[in-house]
């Protein structure tokens, strides 16, 4: 008898190549201007957000997106800025910026640990 997958779609295992996943997914989320591939990853027990729930983070996510992908030039680019590193976590920023403005047009504190990514994002 075949096994059910279909249950298994959304299931992120809980293992740090699940933590360059979930941040791929999360770039791929920028670049794409869709936020709505990322929700699986986002509601990953392996994923943290400086919002008060991930509901609010989504949202927040999402229009965010909405307004860069109305104000960039061109497809976008990401650099990872200031970044810090001790023996348990990564601190960084991840910025996107177009091909013609000088200031990034996305930006998110990014903190990873063993088996968690914290995700904040910054307003401007």
């Amino acid at each position: 008898m075949p096994e059910d997958t279909s249950s298994n779609f959304c299931k992120i295992p809980n293992t740090v190549k699940s933590i360059e996943n979930i941040k791929m997914e999360f770039i791929k989320a920028c670049f794409l201007y869709e936020p709505k591939p990322f929700i699986p990853f986002l509601l990953s027990k392996n994923v943290l957000t400086g919002m008060p729930n991930k509901i609010r983070f989504y949202c927040f996510f999402k229009s965010m997106l909405k307004c860069a992908e109305e104000n960039s030039q061109g497809q976008l680019t990401h650099k990872i800025e200031n970044e810090l590193n001790n023996s348990n976590q990564r601190t960084y920023f991840l910025n996107f910026y177009d091909q013609s403005h000088r200031y990034s047009r996305l930006s998110f504190e990014v903190k990873e640990m063993k088996d968690k990514i914290y995700i904040h994002s910054l307003p401007f």
